[in-house]
């Protein structure tokens, strides 16, 4: 077959055929430029436009992924150019709309190759698929509060990338009028950033956020926190300043890697307990250009004009008991009480203790702490860092009704579990992460996460490619019920959480986590009651 070519504003593009796990082919364009590179006297800076270029491009295969660190390989990989995007579409005609990925990750590992996110089911659909790569770690995310590196890079590439997909994507087919960002865990918090930034507006018309949003308690840094961090960093690296400008001259003097390895050398396992490592989002006030003038909890209170699904999986915390060696017994202080993430109760609150009883009471009753406790603790650790986060967005869109909001729950367990396989684990519940295999075609696990036809995983994966998919082309996920979507699915009302349990069959339900809603409450009153 031919080789598709597209004229973008930059140039040329020549892409390639894929053939497509579902039987058909697509067409793809990988490795495409969206921002200049981001090296030498541009590392730490926002990013630029990118150059054309003459002749025709090769985008046949990815571009470099970010630098990271990789847990399979237990090395670092990547390259600083690293600021590419790739299109997916079974046929240039258009307009078709369009479906944005921001890859997950804990905003320190990811890219949007298609290891991970084969968009075949996706493209079967009709849909044009676009996924990107932005900055991670120190490299997106060093924030010294000063425009000299103001943080959120890394959020601020994803932004240009929805830039470049305005400007560019009707070349493939795609409606520029009908854009659906959509991601998981740091890539549902990527898509809240980009809900609330006022840099982001008018730049996609729908969102979808799986398992992550700005306000979870892992998604941004405090200035005190970020400042600590830095300060070890910087020790780590033999450098005295605190001048912004001195310190970021000086780390554009240290090799890539080096400065990767070193928040890899500073990362301490307390840090690990709820996820809270040195480069994270955060105000960006000092910034010429913020992307976060203000603290998403407050910029969050003005709700969102634009129409969402938000959701999550039942057993969100198995990963990070699994990822992060971390047990019931790893988060007790001294004093018997639990280390609760800086971000839901800081360390040196006077009422932290009084938290931390109400915590261990709601999950752990009257029994005593232990390794045995392991099924409470996952419970825990997944409604503190993901339920809690959830519902704060979803009754801030019932109260200022600026747009439609539908939740899903995931609860049907099935050993084709991405989170599991990942992490090597064998807990019982649905893990964080496991939508990714019902909406992707993934490779890296080999045929373990392939949905045979027939089969319940199958059923489900063809539901929520449907469901995703109807929403991205109506802004409704049941525009019409039929054999296949045989519920519908409404939005919250201000009065009433209506949300989608997707398990072995479909149902609706009202008030999901209604008890750990309350639980959060509970906190919110014992913090504000000063």
């Amino acid at each position: 077959m031919v080789a598709p070519v597209v004229k973008v504003k930059q140039g040329w593009l020549r892409g390639t055929n894929v053939k497509s796990v579902t039987g058909g082919s697509y067409v793809s364009f990988r490795g495409i430029p969206y921002a200049a590179p981001p090296v030498g006297t541009l590392r730490f800076a926002d990013p630029s436009p990118p150059a054309s270029w003459t002749g025709f491009r090769d985008a046949s295969k990815f571009g470099s992924v970010s630098l990271q660190f990789d847990a399979v390989q237990k090395k670092i990989i990547g390259d600083e150019d690293s600021l590419f995007l790739n299109v997916a579409t079974s046929s240039l005609d258009g307009p078709r709309p369009v479906m944005v990925w921001i890859h997950g990750g804990g905003f320190f590992m990811g890219s949007g190759n298609d290891d991970l996110f084969g968009p075949d089911y996706l493209v079967e659909q009709g849909v044009v698929f676009v996924s990107i790569n932005y900055r991670l770690g120190v490299f997106g995310f060093l924030q010294l509060h000063d425009p000299a590196a103001s943080g959120n890079m890394g959020l601020k590439d994803q932004t240009a990338a929805l830039k470049w997909v305005k400007e560019n994507i009707s070349q493939f087919g795609g409606d520029p009028n009908n854009i659906t960002i959509f991601g998981a865990s740091a890539g549902g918090a990527s898509v809240h950033y980009q809900l609330l930034s006022p840099l982001s507006k008018g730049l996609f018309n729908k969102a979808i956020m799986q398992s992550g949003t700005a306000l979870d308690t892992w998604a941004s840094m405090s200035e005190s926190q970020s400042a600590e961090h830095l300060s070890r960093y910087l020790a780590a690296l033999g450098k005295e300043s605190s001048d912004p400008k001195e310190i970021v001259e000086f780390l554009r003097t240290i090799p890539a890697e080096n400065l990767m390895q070193t928040q890899l050398d500073i990362t301490r396992p307390e840090d690990l307990l709820w996820v809270e490592l040195p480069f994270m989002p955060s105000v960006d006030d000092k910034s010429k250009e913020p992307f976060m003038p203000r603290h998403p909890k407050e910029i969050g209170l003005e709700g969102s004009e634009v129409p969402f699904i938000i959701g999550c999986t039942t057993h969100e915390g198995i990963v990070l008991v699994s990822d992060m060696n971390n047990s019931p017994c790893t988060a007790l202080d001294e004093n018997s009480k639990l280390i609760l993430p800086n971000s839901l109760v800081p360390r040196n609150h006077p009422k932290k203790d009084i938290v931390s009883d109400e915590v261990r009471k709601f999950y752990f009753g009257d029994e005593p702490i232990t390794e045995d406790s392991i099924d409470n603790w996952i419970q825990t650790t997944g409604d503190i860092c993901f339920t809690f986060g959830l519902h704060k967005v979803v009754e801030t869109q019932q109260k200022t009704k600026k747009a439609p909001c539908y939740i899903y729950k995931l609860s049907y367990d099935t050993t084709q579990s991405l989170g599991k396989c990942l992490s090597n684990s064998s807990y019982e519940g649905v893990a964080h992460g496991d939508e990714i295999p019902y909406l992707f075609n993934v490779q890296i696990t080999g045929d373990r996460l392939v949905h045979k036809p027939g089969t319940q995983e199958k059923i489900v994966s063809d539901r929520m490619v449907k469901l995703w998919t109807n929403f991205a082309k109506h802004g409704n996920p049941t525009p019409e019920t039929n054999d296949l979507i045989n519920v519908k699915w409404l939005p919250v009302t201000e009065n009433e959480k209506h949300y989608l349990n997707i398990d072995g069959e479909l149902s609706a339900g009202i008030d999901p986590d209604e008890k750990v809603v309350q639980l959060s409450h509970r906190i919110s009153e014992i913090l504000d009651d000063e």
